[in-house]
């Protein structure tokens, strides 16, 4: 387990120097988002924050004062387990894949980016929330969430890195490009209907 690295991790991000560097070249664009879109007025606060170390029961309990950009953004995501089956569906009980197969290349990427896009989002919307938490006790809830919503986000960068190529890559940066509540070139293209020349 790679706790001092750059990025702490259990996945071997040492072991796959073009994977890492792609990773350690989007830290900077996740901390610039953070500090544009994260918790305002508190970026420069010490907080008392939960930052998993590993998957293990005890790995999950390591408390410390930080300042939130300072977090110890990390990946650290469960074993792969040789004999793991698939649970349900289609292809239920036959063998876990350990890679991506072709034909679901595409629908894998977009459910990735769909939860992907739920993480930032999550955070954005909380934005203004710490200026009007009733408690102090609420307001470290609230940032505890934030930075594990930002954990989120890196294993799915994590695995659109990891798994899906060029393709991935883009779909990481734009994860950081998309605001939440702002519309999307595709809906403000869309044509508008003017009712009262209908019918």
């Amino acid at each position: 387990m790679e706790l001092y690295e750059r990025i702490p991790n259990n996945v071997n991000l040492a072991g796959d120097k073009k994977l890492q560097r792609a990773l350690e070249t989007w830290l900077p664009n996740f901390l610039d988002w953070w500090r544009e879109m994260g918790p305002e007025g508190f970026q420069d606060k010490e907080v008392y924050l939960r930052t998993a170390t590993s998957v293990e029961t005890d790995g999950w309990a390591n408390f410390d004062f930080v300042k939130m950009p300072d977090y110890r953004w990390g990946i650290f995501l469960k074993p792969a387990q040789p004999d793991a089956k698939i649970g349900f569906g289609d292809n239920h009980g036959h063998a876990a894949y350990q890679e991506v197969p072709g034909e679901f290349r595409n629908s894998l990427r977009r459910i990735i980016v769909t939860q992907g896009d739920t993480e930032p989002a999550s955070v954005e919307q909380q934005r203004q929330l710490g200026k009007t938490c009733p408690s102090l006790y609420d307001l470290r809830n609230l940032f505890q969430v934030n930075v594990e919503e930002g954990r989120h986000l890196w294993a799915m960068v994590y695995l659109l890195h990891g798994y899906f190529g060029r393709d991935g890559r883009d779909e990481a940066d734009a994860l950081l490009e998309r605001r939440s509540g702002i519309r999307t070139s595709l809906e403000s293209s869309k044509p508008s209907i003017n009712l009262a020349t209908i019918g």
